[in-house]
């Protein structure tokens, strides 16, 4: 007995001495990836399309879906799938395509002309600014645009009429131009103080307000919510932002912190509004950082080369980077969502990414090749595209204390009316804006407060504006000739306010002047009217009310039209209505017919 308890005890010994074993072979082991990885040039593409040429520029994402020109003068727009969803005629071939507000593409052809594009590939406008371009133009918040090159920078509206042109030499065209969080424009320029970079703001209406210089060499910079977000030479980061009207370096984060020895790619709004990636090096590391703050959020590793990136984007499957052999996606804890791999790099020229898991290459023979690279989709997932709602640049309107009364009569007098007509029509007013926009607010405010008011209030304060209709109509036609989206809401919510009232046809006549929108408020203000209207003796509301329609749909495309244009013209159709109502609604869906949106 006492030989078989010696025995067995050797034999336990032995059992913990093999587990140790046991696992060290089995850490030699590679643990397979929990994410797909696919070698693509081992798969056929889910989709192929041949398009009439080359593609021209970078797919450029807005509401219709990916927007792509090609040789053919011809502007595609592709789904997330890989599918052409419609193709539109241009009359001459980009250099570059840009996105603006609600939709709106800006096209810049032979470096010499401007032309703004519908959310349906209609060109609404070009003009030629006197120098040739440089870099991609940058929508302004309100719908304002500017260009530069030749050491001019040069402001144009909604309508392509000029707002200004100001001389700024010496731009860095290798940093963009952009907005900081208040709306001032910030403009790199290519002078240095010590090694370190230097730049100049300007006021939105083209006024030099500082130069500055900054605590390293930018290499790169990308705008947020909470100011430019900064890449140095060094590796370092930091936010430059303006907080009570001052520019500050609000956070800064040296290369010892970042863990970088070059500057990075920065992409913003990733995973949330105050979440901005940054990536270097070569396999590339990655940074989630806070913007706010400059507290680093989370931090990882890709195979991507930071040195060679050919493309970034946020998608509903998480952050989408490839350089020349790779495509990665990340999720909001820096891990991988999945890989792929691809050969003949030279073979194409552009790829974009999608929120449906494709990844779609521009082949240099005029085939566009779509992979889907993620199978599993969750339902729950959203669009990663989030429109730029229009608003104002309120921190440099003044709080005008002029207010109209019966005793003191208009705020806004005859002169200075004709004269900002004809500055609004003519354009070149420069700052002359500022205080324009800050007595239409202030007085557009006042009449929404008026009729807002009860029928018993009329005699206070408000009573001016309630009295006073043809001023009213004045203030909302000057409005609406601004060439500015950021009236579009107010007149949008008054339309409804005031249906039925003497006022509605002249805020109808301004919803179709103003003619943006984006979020589809003006065309649902216009059917909400002609459905309040009275049926007899309101004719020529309801024609007004066909012709705003034709306007917007003119300006915002056929997504517009089909979604919502048609309904009112249809509607407009019913029997209800006079044989004058019907005749006009019916020329003018003939009118949108012979624009081909």
């Amino acid at each position: 007995m006492k030989n078989k308890l010696l025995a067995l005890a050797a034999f336990i010994s032995c059992l913990h001495i093999l587990p140790a074993f046991t696992a060290d072979k089995a850490s030699a082991k590679e643990e397979p990836p929990s994410y797909p990885v696919l070698d693509l040039s081992q798969s056929k593409p889910s989709k192929v399309t041949v398009l009439g040429g080359a593609a021209l520029t970078e797919a450029v994402r807005n509401e219709s879906g990916y927007m792509i020109p090609i040789e053919g003068k011809i502007l595609y727009a592709f789904d997330g799938e890989g599918n052409a969803v419609w193709t539109h005629g241009l009359s001459s071939k980009p250099d570059s395509l840009s996105a603006g507000l609600g939709g709106l593409l800006y096209a810049v052809s032979r470096k010499t002309t401007l032309c703004m594009i519908s959310p349906g590939g209609r060109e609404l406008w070009k003009t030629r600014p006197g120098f040739n371009i440089e870099g991609n133009p940058l929508a302004g918040r309100d719908g304002r645009v500017y260009v530069r090159g030749g050491g001019k920078i040069a402001c144009y509206g909604l309508k392509g009429t000029r707002r200004w042109t100001a001389d700024v030499d010496g731009q860095d065209t290798a940093l963009p131009l952009m907005e900081l969080n208040d709306g001032r424009l910030l403009v790199f320029l290519t002078k240095t103080e010590g090694g370190k970079s230097c730049a100049l703001t300007m006021s939105p209406f083209g006024q030099a307000m500082e130069e500055l210089t900054f605590t390293g060499l930018v290499k790169a910079a990308s705008p947020c919510g909470d100011g430019v977000l900064l890449s140095f030479a060094d590796g370092a980061i930091g936010l430059f932002s303006v907080q009570d009207g001052k520019c500050i370096s609000k956070w800064i984060k040296p290369a010892s912190q970042t863990g970088f020895s070059s500057s990075a790619e920065i992409v913003t709004d990733v995973f949330s509004s105050r979440t901005a990636a940054f990536i270097s090096g070569s396999p590339a590391r990655l940074l989630y950082v806070n913007t706010q703050t400059g507290a680093i959020e989370m931090e990882g590793k890709t195979g991507i080369n930071a040195s060679a990136l050919r493309y970034k984007a946020v998608t509903a499957q998480g952050l989408a980077l490839a350089d020349g052999g790779t495509a990665e996606c990340y999720s909001s804890e820096a891990l991988p969502v999945w890989k792929a791999k691809y050969s003949n790099a030279s073979s194409w020229t552009y790829m974009f990414i999608t929120d449906e898991g494709c990844i779609s290459f521009m082949g240099k023979d005029w085939v566009i090749s779509t992979y889907r690279v993620k199978q599993s989709l969750s339902s729950a997932q959203e669009s990663s595209y989030k429109e730029k709602t229009a608003t104002q640049y309120f921190s440099f309107y003044s709080n005008s204390l002029l207010n109209s009364s019966d005793i003191y009569g208009r705020a806004v007098s005859s002169q200075q009316s004709l004269e900002m007509m004809e500055d609004w029509k003519n354009g070149d007013f420069g700052e002359r804006e500022q205080d324009y926009i800050s007595l239409l607010n202030k007085e557009i405010n006042s009449i929404s407060t008026a009729y807002s008011s009860s029928a018993s209030s009329r005699g206070s304060d408000g009573s001016y504006y309630l009295t006073n209709l043809a001023y009213c109509k004045e203030i909302f036609a000057l409005a609406s000739y601004s060439q500015l989206a950021s009236f579009s809401p107010t007149i949008a919510r008054l339309l409804v306010k005031t249906s039925g009232s003497p006022l509605s046809t002249s805020l109808v006549k301004a919803a179709g002047e103003t003619a943006f929108d984006a979020d589809g408020a003006l065309i649902d203000a216009l059917l909400y009217t002609a459905r309040h209207t009275p049926t007899s003796g309101s004719d020529v509301t309801l024609m007004a009310i066909c012709d705003a329609t034709y306007e917007i749909c003119r300006f915002m495309g056929r997504p517009t039209f089909m979604k919502k244009g048609n309904a009112i013209l249809s509607y407009l159709l019913y029997p209800q209505f006079s044989q004058r109502v019907h005749d006009y609604a019916k020329k003018t869906l003939d009118k949108i017919m012979e624009e081909k949106l």
